[in-house]
């Protein structure tokens, strides 16, 4: 083993913090799944791990950003996705193919994770609301990344902020549907909602 690859390695004291910052998450997870957002408390998800309020405060800064990492986390593999496809591919073309694996491995690896996320997020106005400025900020993003791909002048073509907007809230759908009609096909799924999409447009 070379000196840069011992060098990558993560140390002891990161292996360990990453450690207490899982289980962390799941111990909030678990709470979140029972008792709803609303009515878990910050002191039973330290008790829950093992650590005491104070160390929970060393990793989260609320319960609140135990939802908002797996929100981001979820935004940082779509755009990485997209910005991963051709270049040559017409913009709602690499979405919906970014959109399908992504989707998939959320979905389909860990369901009951989404479904509580669904679940929690139609329960609580409170965290509706506090991700509503992470979905702008992927919606930004994304339609950054948009306007590389077509060229276009950010100032005077409104397309990607559109384009990001929409595709932002087929994500939506698409979790919504997905979990309300108990589909295990994904890619079809998805498939489904880009056609009605063109469907729809057409008829305007």
């Amino acid at each position: 083993m070379t000196d840069t690859a011992i060098n990558d390695r993560p140390s002891l004291h990161e292996r360990k913090q990453e450690l207490v910052r899982s289980e962390l998450a799941s111990a909030a997870w678990d709470l979140f799944g029972k008792k709803g957002y609303e009515a878990t408390t910050v002191t039973e998800i330290a008790l829950a791990a093992g650590v005491s309020r104070r160390t929970f405060f060393r990793y989260y800064a609320s319960k609140e950003d135990v939802l908002a990492e797996t929100s981001d986390a979820l935004a940082e593999e779509i755009l990485a996705a997209v910005d991963a496809r051709p270049r040559d591919e017409a913009p709602w073309v690499a979405i919906r193919r970014a959109l399908i694996p992504v989707l998939e491995s959320r979905l389909l690896t860990r369901p009951e994770r989404s479904r509580t996320i669904i679940r929690l997020l139609r329960e609580s106005p409170s965290l509706r609301r506090a991700m509503l400025d992470r979905h702008a900020r992927m919606e930004e993003r994304l339609a950054l990344q948009l306007t590389d791909r077509l060229g276009a002048d950010r100032a005077t073509d409104s397309r990607p902020a559109l384009i990001a907007f929409v595709a932002r809230a087929m994500l939506d759908t698409a979790f919504n549907v997905w979990h309300d009609q108990r589909r295990t096909d994904v890619a079809a799924l998805v498939n489904e909602l880009f056609t009605s999409l063109a469907n729809l447009t057409r008829q305007t």
